[in-house]
């Protein structure tokens, strides 16, 4: 499986990448929105995992982004996130295209498990 990070905790990208590397998956990672934004839209992946709140550039904005340049169908986004996510906000998200939301911090096994439905 293809899968993106995009997260501007390198702790957790850096974990996350080895995590899924060791058992077999194909990983990248970007710290930023921007680089992120950039790097979905020339390459292709099974899942991205995007965090909602970096600085600058936030996951919200690359949903945006993608969903007003009708980039989203075919794209399978996981919120990762530790922002607290209203129910309205979490149906926004949803509603662009965002598979689901998940709360940090998570097993990465759980993670992996729930992610290989997108392979």
């Amino acid at each position: 499986m293809k899968i993106h990070i995009i997260d501007d905790n390198v702790d957790v990208t850096n974990m996350l990448k080895t995590y899924f590397t060791k058992k077999g998956h194909e990983c990248s990672t970007s710290s930023d929105g921007h680089n992120g934004l950039a790097i979905l839209q020339s390459r292709k992946f099974d899942v991205i995992i995007l965090d909602l709140a970096m600085p600058e550039f936030s996951g919200i904005d690359i949903i945006e982004n993608l969903y007003k340049n009708d980039k989203m169908k075919g794209l399978n986004i996981v919120v990762l996130t530790a922002s607290s996510v209203s129910p309205q906000a979490d149906v926004q998200l949803i509603e662009k295209g965002v598979k689901s939301i998940l709360k940090k911090p998570i097993d990465p096994d759980e993670l992996l498990e729930y992610l290989l439905q997108f392979a």
